[in-house]
């Protein structure tokens, strides 16, 4: 009988015992509510000052496990620890295998940038077990653009379901700062309109100034909402 391969968890909580860990793809998506499967671990670890920091901080950790070993996903072989920090500079993800699922370790996830992991991290809405932080559905929506997958789109609609339930419940009472914080974040006619009972006119004027340039732009939605009134 072979002996059991240690679980992915294990290495991640020894990640994120010493260094900023935040949770991307299938299971971050599976955190946020939805049920769905996948075959592997996807997180973003901080991409610290310089790729060769970032390399010497997940080896670090790898260094106490024996049978595990890094890949690159670009060029589908395995790497030695002298090139991990060419491979994440060049690529932004590299591999992790050996463990019971294959973890993706991400210093530049798709559509975030490097710059943006301060961000992400403090807008996190969840510490999960062992420190390592959920980011909030729109940055994990962000992550999710642009790849051409399928299930990557249903996540998406998933999240700006999400996302669109918190606009619903604060755009209605917010003050104008957070109601600006939010809407720089994300535009959408159906979610300005929950701002239209809002008891601040400064933050209807502001809703209404995105509406009228969706009209502008010739979107019937926004045009209908305007027509509906109320906004006095």
């Amino acid at each position: 009988m072979e002996p059991s391969l240690i679980s992915a968890d294990t290495f991640i909580h020894a990640l994120s015992a010493k260094h900023r860990v935040v949770l991307l793809g299938g299971m971050a998506i599976i955190s946020h509510g939805l049920s769905r499967k996948t075959k592997d671990v996807d997180i973003w670890l901080d991409p610290m000052n310089t790729a060769a920091a970032w390399a010497a901080a997940l080896k670090e950790c790898l260094d106490v496990f024996s049978g595990v070993y890094l890949w690159s996903l670009a060029d589908r072989c395995v790497l030695a620890h002298e090139d991990v920090a060419g491979e994440i500079e060049e690529n932004g993800v590299l591999r992790v295998s050996g463990f019971d699922r294959d973890i993706d370790v991400f210093r530049r996830p798709n559509e975030l940038g490097i710059e943006s992991f301060e961000e992400v991290w403090q807008r996190s809405v969840k510490v999960l077990e062992g420190g390592v932080r959920l980011p909030d559905p729109l940055d994990l929506h962000i992550s999710k653009a642009n790849t051409g997958r399928e299930h990557d789109w249903q996540d998406q609609l998933f999240l700006e379901s999400l996302v669109k339930a918190r606009f619903k419940e604060r755009l209605p009472v917010c003050d104008l700062a957070e109601a600006t914080t939010m809407l720089d974040r994300f535009l959408d006619p159906e979610c300005l309109q929950y701002a239209r009972t809002n008891p601040h006119p400064e933050v209807r004027a502001l809703a209404l100034k995105y509406l009228r340039e969706f009209e502008a732009e010739g979107d019937p939605y926004s045009r209908d909402i305007l027509a509906a009134g109320g906004w006095e």
